[in-house]
């Protein structure tokens, strides 16, 4: 790799190339904006919060950064170029537009271009069923462009305005009939509480369902199973802990999670993350600013 000069070419030492490709990505996380919305009191039982990827003012990409599964569905609003999704079940280019953002299994890499923003509202695991007009069987890692969905959503809005997209989700506009989704939101507390520390056995004795019965609630509404629902509540709970934690080993945690098997945690931790509890790095991931991610 050299400059070009006339006549010659000038060869640059392997220092500075590495060093201008630091800055360039310096630069790059700087123009970068993460922010998360808090909703109001009315939504706060659907939608978990909203969020903000932007990249807007940023002509370079955003790169090297991995989103995890937190057991929640996203709608995500996207303006500009666009970004290229790639993990172990998924690879996606998305363009401008509204995509129903299924039930992620294991990590994502985002490769966010420049001159991007998404708006994402994320609602808890129960919520789609009040606008989504079919079960979501085959959701889970997948990203959907909203328009071939059967929906009762009125999105009428321009996509890259926030406040507009804020002021129709915190209305309720979005809400149907709430009846339908206590079935599964039930389960999703019973495994949400217990940490997803809980038996499926024990999850169709509290409902009083068999485990088939249970099994059907749970995905045809999630996309997932319950015993995978409990598998990512499991995980992202022990991963809300460590961030808060100062200097704990994830092994540590892991066995008064109830992981008392080291070899089946690491397994469990290593398929949905793609990497082993001891490369876990938080500053390669877009992790939620406080509270619990799920």
């Amino acid at each position: 790799m050299g400059i070009k000069m006339p006549g010659k070419l000038i060869l640059q030492p392997p220092s500075i190339i590495v060093k201008m490709r630091s800055i360039k990505y310096f630069l790059s996380c700087y123009m970068f904006r993460y922010v998360e919305y808090p909703v109001g009191a009315s939504v706060a039982s659907y939608i978990k919060k909203c969020w903000v990827l932007d990249n807007s003012n940023n002509p370079n990409p955003l790169t090297d950064k991995q989103v995890l599964p937190n057991g929640c569905f996203n709608i995500a609003f996207i303006s500009g170029e666009g970004i290229a999704i790639t993990g172990a079940k998924v690879n996606a280019i998305l363009g401008k537009g509204g995509y129903l953002c299924g039930q992620l299994t294991s990590s994502i890499n985002i490769h966010l271009y420049g001159n991007t923003k998404i708006f994402l509202v994320q609602f808890y695991p129960w919520s789609p069923l009040l606008f989504m007009k079919d079960p979501l069987y085959e959701t889970a890692d997948s990203f959907i462009p909203i328009a071939l969905t059967s929906h009762s959503l009125n999105l009428n809005f321009d996509i890259a305005d926030e406040k507009q997209i804020m002021n129709y989700f915190n209305s309720g506009a979005f809400i149907g009939n709430e009846t339908v989704i206590k079935p599964a939101m039930n389960v999703c507390q019973l495994i949400r509480r217990s940490k997803g520390n809980i038996a499926i056995s024990e999850l169709a004795d509290q409902t009083g369902w068999s485990n088939r019965y249970l099994e059907t609630v749970i995905k045809s509404a999630l996309g997932l199973s319950p015993k995978e629902y409990a598998g990512i509540i499991r995980i992202r709970s022990l991963i809300d802990r460590w961030q808060i934690a100062s200097g704990i080993r994830f092994s540590n945690l892991a066995l008064e999670e109830g992981f008392y098997d080291q070899a089946h945690f690491i397994k469990t931790f290593k398929t949905m993350l793609n990497v082993s509890p001891g490369k876990f790095r938080k500053e390669n991931y877009i992790l939620t600013n406080s509270g619990i991610s799920y």
